[in-house]
């Protein structure tokens, strides 16, 4: 079981943005990015860390479209 004061879940589907591969604007304009930055307390377009809502991160992503082997 998760303890909702230290863990989250937030599904995602389909193909997550490689972020190594292409450049900071087009990591910006990502709808998923501005999602997961919003689900854990930072502004995207900031490098303000005050308001993270978490110490550690683990993103579990599943590629198919609906995203049911993860929710």
């Amino acid at each position: 079981a998760r303890d909702r004061e230290y863990q989250a879940i937030m599904p995602l589907k389909g193909k997550i943005l490689n972020t190594w591969e292409v450049s900071s604007d087009e990591v910006l304009a990502s709808q998923e990015v501005h999602d997961i930055s919003v689900a854990i307390g930072i502004d995207p377009d900031s490098d303000d860390l005050s308001q993270l809502r978490y110490g550690k991160i683990c993103i579990l992503a599943d590629a198919d479209s609906d995203g049911l082997h993860i929710a």
